[in-house]
């Protein structure tokens, strides 16, 4: 009886040991998120925007329309460049025009940036990116200085490390930033770096910055698309991965920025 009794008492301790850890990553990935928020909350935005959409089909206009559409975005200078997904400025895009079948057409007017601070802010798209899911919009006001993200290269998560996000609430809910963490589900590598989130979270988050759990800004969440349509009676898991939330790395987002910083006319 007393080998069993401490047996028993170790395997207690041991438990409590590791529910003890537990505790502790986890209030530190809260403490650093509630840093990431306090820190960055500023540079996540609302971005506002009318999109004119038109159905074409054998040369005739069928259907017109506009709607008015809020987004996030991420303010990555102290100029005012911001980062959106193209998909959320843009969801027509999600259905590529076929050949043979109707084409959809849409114009995007009076683009403005919400600041935290009650300003809005004149904009227009300076550069798209469809395959990488960006595109970068800058205000018309010249001389700004605005709190901005700045992205770090190299820094790549690990599968099952955390990632935090930030992505502003919709207009009923005073358009405040939220704040999530959430485990990365995978890592992949080619034909470039992607850093899987979780699904509804990555959704939620599109647009906005994501962090590591040493609060440094490792890249953008965008939608990553199947290049192939999906079999009609697939699988759940092929209708699944049709599309993605994905963190791009902060070296891809930079790479594309530098070109939207660009003056125009520059090599």
């Amino acid at each position: 009886m007393p080998a069993r009794t401490g047996r028993f008492h170790g395997v207690v301790g041991l438990t409590l040991i590791l529910a003890t850890a537990v505790a502790a990553d986890e209030a530190r990935t809260r403490d650093a998120a509630r840093n990431v928020l306090g820190k960055h909350a500023d540079a996540v935005i609302t971005v506002r925007l009318t999109v004119k959409s038109r159905m074409v089909f054998q040369g005739r206009e069928r259907n017109s329309g506009e709607s008015t559409l809020e987004i996030a975005g991420t303010v990555l200078s102290p100029s005012g460049l911001t980062a959106v997904s193209d998909f959320t400025s843009n969801p027509s895009a999600l259905f590529p025009n076929q050949p043979e079948g109707p084409r959809v057409e849409s114009e995007t007017m009076d683009v403005k940036l919400l600041l935290r601070d009650g300003r809005e802010l004149p904009a227009r798209f300076v550069l798209r990116d469809q395959d990488l899911d960006l595109a970068f919009l800058m205000p018309e006001e010249k001389g700004l200085t605005l709190p901005f993200v700045t992205l770090e290269k190299g820094q790549v998560p690990k599968p099952l490390d955390d990632l935090i996000l930030l992505y502003p609430m919709g207009k009923a809910l005073n358009r405040e930033i939220a704040v999530v963490s959430a485990p990365v589900r995978a890592v992949v590598k080619r034909p470039r770096t992607f850093v899987v989130a979780e699904y509804l979270s990555g959704f939620q988050s599109l647009g906005g910055p994501a962090f590591d759990a040493a609060g440094r800004a490792v890249g953008l969440v965008v939608l990553r698309r199947s290049a192939v349509a999906p079999t009609p009676g697939g699988s759940v898991r092929d209708m699944l991965d049709l599309i993605s939330p994905v963190v791009l790395t902060a070296e891809d987002v930079l790479q594309v920025a530098a070109q939207a910083a660009a003056p125009k006319g520059a090599e």
